[in-house]
């Protein structure tokens, strides 16, 4: 619907009303460094927890996380999910050092902010420790995979949504103005990098995934580009390690509606089929908001 500026409804929206939305709770805890981290976090109902828990690790990395509309997020809510948004170290939004923290160091300061995210969540008894996950797309999906492989203790399953798999084999693809900004967030090519690429990129740490992985990825993505992502995906498939691989066939993103909706359908199917306790009832209508 269209309000004027006092509130009063001048233009109503045609079809039925959108489903109400659980509210977004601003939250802070401490990360490893002593360091104040934002984020939201949104539960699926007041009766405190714990609740199975995703970590939804947002793209940029020079991004940040909102109390916006996001349908995604409230999918997963539906679904009985608490779901936690970490404006991790790299974020925009707080300042210049806090955003540089990641030249020349990523993959490091972001997991550090997830995990005390985390960490605070089971210690405040929202989040049942048995039952997280970690998610993201773009950056997120890079942070998902470092975190499933450095830190595989922590994840009951994952999903990576255009992530970078193999950081190396993904900058010899990209287009030049994107390997310029990689250049910039590195210090140097990646080839100069051997000693962060070796602590930073996922591929290298692929062995050590314990949990299942849902892929989502484009086919022409110049983004992330498809050629690293299936570099990983081989190497889970070569030790027949459970994971799944949905493509579709446009770029970083799909703008159709219509491809969304199968995408989330797609995660939540995977999620109720890996976490106990998903309402696997309520998948397919919160898939639809």
């Amino acid at each position: 619907m269209v309000l004027d500026d006092t509130g009063g409804e001048v233009l109503r929206a045609e079809g039925a009303a959108a489903p109400a939305g659980r509210p977004y709770g601003s939250w802070h805890f401490t990360n490893p460094h002593g360091q104040r981290v934002h984020g939201f976090c949104i539960t699926p109902d007041d009766s405190g927890g714990p609740f199975p828990v995703v970590m939804y690790v947002h793209g940029g990395p020079t991004w940040l996380d909102m109390d916006v509309w996001e349908p995604d997020v409230q999918a997963l809510v539906d679904a009985g999910f608490a779901v936690a948004l970490v404006n991790y170290r790299g974020s925009i939004g707080y300042g210049r050092e806090w955003r540089d923290t990641l030249i020349g160091n990523i993959g490091g300061p972001e997991l550090e902010d997830v995990n005390a995210g985390l960490a605070d969540l089971v210690a405040r008894g929202i989040a049942d420790p048995s039952r997280a996950v970690i998610a993201g797309w773009s950056w997120g999906g890079y942070i998902t995979l470092l975190e499933l492989g450095k830190h595989p203790e922590l994840w009951l399953c994952g999903v990576a949504g255009v992530p970078v798999g193999d950081y190396e084999a993904g900058y010899e693809d990209l287009s030049p103005l994107l390997q310029a900004y990689d250049r910039a967030l590195l210090g140097a090519p990646p080839s100069e990098r051997p000693d962060l690429m070796r602590d930073r990129s996922p591929i290298n740490f692929v062995d050590h995934v314990r949990a299942p992985v849902l892929f989502l990825a484009g086919e022409n993505d110049t983004r992330c580009p498809i050629r690293q992502v299936m570099l990983y995906v081989d190497r889970l498939k070569a030790r027949d390690h459970p994971h799944e691989v949905y493509l579709f066939p446009t770029g970083h993103s799909s703008f159709d509606i219509g491809e969304k909706v199968r995408q989330w359908r797609t995660i939540l199917d995977f999620l109720s089929r890996h976490v106990p306790g998903i309402r696997a009832d309520a998948t397919a209508g919160a898939a639809s908001r």
